[in-house]
């Protein structure tokens, strides 16, 4: 009998320690390769838990494995449209800020850009995020090119669509019809977010033909995502519509591996004007863990972690102070020199930023622009 109550006890503390297990198990989907790794298993000794983090290469993804809920996912860092697009349809929840004692607008504000891209956010959808990155897209370019770093600093966006005024033949579109469309609008001095359909002030022709036009006379002889940046840095592409974050993670490489930061063979124009986003935590409505989701979220506004984060990741803190620890190193580490200047050349702590996030059209929109794009790249 004693050993049928001790076989009993043994049963039951396994089942017991299993079910703590799963009932312990943070589930966060996120973009690859966004997060330090480290700190995550930081945090899963800390509090005793385990995280599991599944990887979404687009928003649209992100909106579409929240919508369907076959996971219940107790994070996700999707981009700001898609967060006002899953609060329109009641798919997050607020975030409960009581419950994050690292989150201090006061003495630990976000940098002035972010801030400037959040107003731009509807009215109540800060109640919903938590920012975790955020970052601009640029031109960038091959340093190799005689004439083509001054043709960008002189013509702006004029340099990447008009032929004539620049050195070279070879360059490159992001291969995402919103982003070809928004990056043409705004070298026309459009909005980038116009109703495709719609004819702005003292033109003819709609957004879209307007769009159209602009895309067609650039001449761009590639068209693709990362292999933009990988073909610059190999001399095969001179330049290209890429994200900030894509151009300094690669750069980060490089100058760990011995790159001199001032013989740089590549490099990166942001124009005065052009598009930005802000990647965010947000707790999806059917999170069953939304405490522990919370810890997680206070985790990584800490100073120190937020820091160690920035480190493996391209793009930038949204936290002001660990800005200026990063930006303003003084010591003779060559490593943290290196990535004290990119962050003043690249993510400037300006209140005069310009940035605008994308809009989020729906399908039928997004279909028209596909089209548009897609008899671009064929021509």
């Amino acid at each position: 009998m004693k050993k049928l109550y001790i076989l009993l006890a043994s049963v039951l503390t396994i089942f017991i320690l299993n079910g703590c297990t799963i009932n312990n198990k943070l589930l966060i989907l996120n973009w690859g390769e966004y997060i330090n790794d480290d700190l995550v298993l930081l945090f899963e000794e800390t509090y005793g838990v385990e995280v599991s983090i599944s990887i979404a290469d687009s928003n649209e993804l992100f909106y579409s494995k929240i919508k369907s809920g076959t996971t219940a996912y107790d994070l996700v860092l999707p981009g700001d449209y898609m967060v006002e697009k899953l609060i329109k349809e009641d798919l997050i929840q607020q975030i409960q800020f009581d419950k994050l004692s690292n989150y201090d607008p006061v003495n630990n504000p976000y940098m002035h850009g972010l801030q400037s891209l959040m107003a731009t956010m509807s009215e109540g959808s800060e109640n919903y995020f938590v920012p975790y990155f955020w970052g601009t897209f640029g031109l960038m370019y091959n340093n190799r090119v005689p004439g083509l770093k001054e043709a960008l600093e002189t013509h702006g966006w004029n340099a990447y669509f008009e032929p004539n005024l620049r050195p070279t033949k070879r360059v490159g579109m992001y291969d995402v019809a919103q982003y070809a469309y928004a990056s043409s609008l705004l070298y026309l001095g459009l909005d980038p977010n116009a109703l495709p359909d719609t004819t702005p002030d003292g033109f003819s022709k709609t957004h879209l033909e307007l769009s159209r036009q602009a895309l067609n006379q650039a001449e761009f002889t590639v068209f693709a995502d990362d292999a933009l940046k990988k073909d610059i840095q190999a001399n095969n592409l001179d330049l290209a519509f890429v994200w900030t974050g894509d151009f300094l993670d690669m750069l980060y490489v490089d100058l760990d591996e011995g790159l001199d930061y001032d013989q740089k063979t590549y490099d990166i124009y942001i124009p005065d004007q052009t598009m930005a986003f802000v990647d965010s935590f947000v707790i999806p409505k059917k999170s069953r863990h939304v405490d522990l989701a919370h810890e997680f979220i206070n985790f990584f506004l800490n100073p120190d972690n937020a820091y160690e984060n920035a480190s493996v990741v391209g793009y930038s803190t949204p936290i002001a102070n660990v800005y200026d620890r990063i930006a303003n190193y003084t010591g003779d580490d060559v490593w943290l020199t290196n990535w004290s200047r990119a962050y003043s050349d690249y993510y400037p702590n300006t209140e005069n930023f310009k940035g605008i996030p994308y809009a989020s059209f729906n399908q039928t929109i997004m279909a028209q622009l596909l089209l548009m794009f897609n008899d671009v790249k064929t021509n």
